[in-house]
Formats: structure tokens, C-alpha cells, sequence
């Protein structure tokens, strides 16, 4: 005997069927209906670069500029498809959006909503992504929480010796990357454990275990509005153009020297950077902009206090820049 409960859904399935079986309907491009082929992922990990205007707003204006029709555009690691959907905009021979990840159902789905049938969606790593033709073009945003930890210098020079024709662009290509010491606001500091004091236990004992623990505790992240103020002037500590830089062309150590401008407590080195697409378009994660979502990596350290126009100075290892857990960092 059927079940009640199930006698309205399938009648709904089966007028569903029957509807789609005449000839006008069967015809339709049916554009909401979800193909059993997606499988849609939440966009949720990049919606903070999405919510970020005056970024979005510098993509739209770099993407005027340097795609043209007739050219071939490469999206590398599409993610929720915004670049894709602007180079498109902008009617180019050849558009490619190239992901492995799940996130590429979810764009692909928007962009039939959108009405956008002229992408090529590539389900694949990029190691492995080739297409016909070098492109003109190639779109990325490897940004990750310590600028070099997506793995965005050896991934982008692998693509621009495979895919990209002489002369071609990589968008953004310009970076520089700061490293300051910062002062945050109380409700965001975060002591080192063996600092803390507990009623009934001393973990002061602990300090003599620092160079075992995990590296990842002397690291997190942190927003715009968790930080009071920088102690010194901004200035870059290096910077690197992905269009020109050689392979071994980041810096293996940085080292640090500026006088205190704004007297306070170093709690930490927030790392921080400009990206630029040439002179004019650029934006940067930095606490000086004011609020915006991007998490910045805090390289934490035992709180000092300085005072104005005293020296500050430390000294950064960066053995492999793309794993932070290889980094070091100590006042000089």
C-alpha cells in the first residue's frame, strides 16, 4: 500500500515528466535546472575577497584593460568565477576556467543562470592543464593567508613557461610584501601560554619547549580591526614581478631596521601586501586600509615595548617560503 505522504511528490514527478515531453517545453534551454552531472559546493571560503568593493572594482578595471576579443584568457583556479565572468565581458576567442575543486560546479551553474555558454570549464590540476594554443592572458588570485603559502610563485612560473605566448600577461603580476611590527588592540591579544597565570598550575615550564612545539603556534591570523597601530613607517621588505622574476628569486632572509615612529607593544610581525597590475591599478591587505575581510598572518612574538625613535630591528628566514612552518623570525 503506498504511502500517503509520497501520493503529492509523485504527482508532482510525474506532471514534471509529462511536461517535459511536449515539444515546445522539451525545447526550452533550461537554464534552472540544476544537471545531475554538478555537484554545487558553497562558495563561503572566498566570500570575503567577493565582499571586498574597491578590490572587485580594480579586477573590473585591470581585466578592461588588458583582455581584448580575439585574445585566449586562461582563469587559473577559478574558484566562485568572478574573474571568469569579467574576462568574458569582455568577449575574448578563447576563455578557460580551470579548477579541480568542486567550487567549479557551483560557477559553472552560475554562469548558465547568467547566460554565459562561451567558457571552457576544465576539471583539473594545474600541473596538468594544457591547452591548444599559448594564451594571452592568464587570471589568478593564489593569495594565501601568508601571500606565498597557496603556492603561488612555483605554480604561476610553471604556467607562464607552459601557457603563456611571449609578451603575455599574468594578472595581477607586481608584488610587495611588507612585514611590520604591529601593537593590536587588547581584546585581540593572544599570550603564549607559559605567559598566562592559572591558579593551580605554572606552565612557565613550557617556555623550555618552545623550539619543539608545532610552528603553527606562532602563527595566526588576524583582521584590520584586531590591530591598534604599526610601530613604524610601512615600507616594503622586497618585492617581485611574476612576469620577469626567475625561479630562485625570492629572498631566502630579510632583514629589518626602522626607527619607532609611533611608540607601543611589538605583539607580533603582521604580514601584509600590495598587489598591482601596473602603475596605476593595484590594491593592498593591509591594517592601514581600514576594515576589510582579508586575514593577515601574524608571526607572533614575546611582547616588548618601544619607545619613539628608539631602533627596531629583527631578522626573517625564509628557507622555503611557501611553508610557513619553515619560517623563522628573531628581534636582532
Amino acid at each position: 500500500m503506498p504511502n500517503l505522504l509520497d501520493l503529492p511528490r509523485q504527482a508532482l514527478l510525474d506532471f514534471r515528466s509529462r511536461l517535459s515531453h511536449l515539444p515546445l517545453v522539451s525545447q526550452l534551454q533550461r537554464r534552472n535546472v540544476v544537471p545531475e552531472s554538478l555537484n554545487l559546493s558553497s562558495p563561503a571560503p572566498q566570500d570575503s575577497m567577493l565582499a571586498d568593493p574597491e578590490r572587485v572594482e580594480v579586477w573590473r578595471l585591470a581585466i578592461e584593460r588588458y583582455v581584448r576579443t580575439g585574445q585566449v584568457v586562461v582563469d587559473v583556479c577559478t574558484g566562485t568565477g568572478l574573474r571568469t565572468f569579467l574576462a568574458a565581458s569582455r568577449h575574448p576567442r578563447k576563455l578557460y576556467a580551470v579548477d579541480d575543486s568542486r567550487l567549479l560546479d557551483t560557477t559553472q551553474w552560475v554562469a548558465r543562470r547568467n547566460g554565459l555558454d562561451h567558457i571552457d570549464f576544465v576539471r583539473e590540476p594545474l600541473r596538468r592543464f594544457q591547452s591548444a594554443e599559448r594564451a594571452d592572458v592568464l587570471l589568478h588570485e593564489l593569495l594565501g593567508d601568508a601571500l606565498f603559502d597557496a603556492g603561488m610563485v612555483p605554480r604561476m612560473l610553471d604556467m607562464r613557461s607552459r601557457l603563456l605566448r611571449p609578451g603575455g600577461r599574468i594578472l595581477p603580476n607586481r608584488f610587495e610584501v611588507f612585514v611590520e611590527p604591529v601593537q593590536l588592540r587588547d581584546e585581540a591579544c593572544i599570550p603564549f601560554i607559559w605567559s598566562q597565570r592559572f591558579p593551580s598550575v605554572d606552565y612557565r615550564c613550557l617556555q623550555s619547549l618552545r623550539e619543539a612545539m608545532s610552528p603553527s603556534y606562532f602563527t595566526r591570523l588576524v583582521r584590520s580591526y584586531e590591530v591598534e597601530h604599526l610601530l613604524c613607517e610601512p615600507e616594503p621588505s622586497f618585492a617581485f614581478d611574476l612576469e620577469t622574476m626567475a625561479v630562485d628569486g625570492l629572498p631566502s632572509v630579510v632583514r629589518y631596521e626602522r626607527p619607532v615612529v609611533e611608540s607601543g607593544r611589538v605583539d607580533g610581525l603582521c604580514l601584509f601586501y600590495k598587489v598591482a597590475f601596473d602603475a596605476e591599478l593595484s590594491f593592498t591587505v593591509s591594517p592601514l586600509r581600514g576594515r576589510h575581510h582579508t586575514g593577515m598572518t601574524l608571526l607572533r612574538v614575546d611582547p616588548r615595548e618601544y619607545e619613539r625613535f628608539e631602533m627596531l630591528s629583527f631578522e626573517l628566514e625564509l628557507p622555503d617560503p611557501a611553508d610557513v612552518r619553515t619560517w623563522r623570525w628573531r628581534f636582532l
